[in-house]
């Protein structure tokens, strides 16, 4: 009776032990009746060894049936015997149920942890978005693509589309990428250019938050927001109108140094610079930079830059080839008044604003005297570098999204620099 008394304790005991863990799981964990359920099959469910030897033992006890039938049933002995079994039985059974309890309650914290692991996400970059032909010597025709303002509505999608159209080897972004919290609905967007990429950074880009801004850096392996490279025979510098540029910066001595020796290297034939704020603007949203302009554009006809990329204002601008005005910069000097054919060693610089990605346009509030056109159109600039001897070409053609309509053409022309040297 006592050890009946006891099992029955020790069961009663477990039960309300399991009910009180149960309920904190169902309640505060938010568990539910099935993994009450699966808990207790643990502890309580056979598993198929467990059940032959039971198969066994019930054998055995219809056997020992048989022989208590035969046997003396009355002998103390004997009943004293199949008691210590029974409370051997019941030490054993208790024995096992705790093994079986224990082994529950680790699975059971080891579901809990696995259930509250937080979930990693993945990264967004799968690819190796750069340019991977960087360097690139060979004297050969090849044409390039730039916009800004981009976002990531239709109006964009329909840009890089049009661009794909063109199979440019190089695409230049100018800042502006994401309007998002994230860039990747842009990487989304531009994946068909991901070996074909070098990025000019905006404001949206620089201003929207770290984990953004961390996102170009880490996949465009961005150590500084200013760079320069070379691709036959052509030498862009990548400027960063958002970091810090006066004289004495970083920027400035990098920018400054690396122009003199592109200026000075008889393999570069072209000089293109990029930038996001324009450093001249007709009326629009955004005025145009008068600090960055003061400083850099002396020292871009100094060096012979030949065409410089624009954006922030979300429309398209060209210049004529214009002329640094000391005496106000805000009034540049037009040195060529027709709407294309120039040349480069005599003309002043071409700059244009291709804010046409894809975000709302920006209103044009009139036209300065040094733009040659402009216009409100989604689209993009394509630029073609064309080589003949001694001369080589650089064509301008801005593609509208709308029935990839030419909307503006312009070209310019020079000697090529180490042909006219040997002559």
């Amino acid at each position: 009776m006592g050890s009946t008394g006891n099992k029955t304790l020790f069961l009663i005991i477990v039960f309300l032990s399991l009910f009180a863990i149960f309920s904190s799981s169902l309640f505060v964990n938010k568990g539910s009746s099935q993994d009450l359920g699966n808990f207790l099959d643990r502890i309580f469910g056979d598993d198929g060894d467990d059940q032959g030897e039971h198969g066994d033992d019930g054998d055995d006890q219809g056997e020992n049936g048989d022989d208590g039938n035969r046997g003396n049933r009355g002998n103390r002995g004997d009943r004293d015997d199949r008691g210590d079994r029974r409370e051997d039985g019941d030490r054993g059974d208790r024995g096992d149920l705790l093994k079986k309890l224990q082994k529950a309650f680790k699975d059971r914290d080891k579901d809990k942890d696995d259930m509250q692991e937080p979930k990693k996400e993945e990264s967004f970059v799968t690819k190796d978005y750069k340019f991977a032909d960087e360097g690139e010597e060979k004297r050969k025709n090849f044409n390039f693509a730039v916009a800004g303002d981009f976002g990531c509505s239709k109006n964009a999608k329909n840009t890089i589309k049009n661009m794909n159209d063109k199979k440019p080897e190089l695409v230049i972004p100018l800042g502006d990428l994401s309007y998002d919290k994230s860039a990747n609905c842009w990487f989304d967007l531009v994946s068909p250019f991901n070996d074909r990429l070098k990025v000019t950074l905006g404001f949206h880009d620089v201003n929207d938050g770290e984990s953004k801004l961390n996102q170009y850096e880490q996949t465009f392996s961005l150590k500084k927001h200013y760079d320069s490279f070379d691709y036959r025979h052509v030498h862009f510098v990548i400027m960063s109108s958002l970091s810090k540029f006066d004289q004495g910066s970083e920027q400035y001595k990098f920018i400054n140094e690396d122009l003199k020796k592109a200026s000075e290297d008889k393999e570069i034939d072209w000089i293109i610079v990029t930038t996001y704020n324009p450093f001249y603007t007709s009326p629009s949203k955004h005025t145009a930079e008068k600090d960055i302009r003061d400083i850099y554009h002396p020292m871009f006809e100094q060096y012979g830059v030949d065409l410089v990329l624009q954006a922030h204002n979300h429309n398209y601008q060209r210049t004529y080839p214009i002329s640094f005005n000391p005496n106000d910069s805000s009034k540049p000097t037009v040195t060529n008044q027709f709407t294309t054919d120039y040349k480069s060693q005599t003309d002043g610089i071409v700059f244009a604003i291709v804010g046409t990605g894809g975000e709302g346009f920006y209103p044009l509030d009139g036209q300065a005297s040094y733009t040659a056109t402009q216009f409100d159109r989604f689209g993009f600039l394509n630029i073609e570098i064309s080589n003949g001897n001694p001369h080589t070409k650089l064509f301008g053609t801005f593609y509208d999204n709308k029935g990839d309509e030419v909307r503006d053409q312009f070209t310019i022309e020079k000697a090529i620099k180490n042909l006219v040297d040997k002559t």
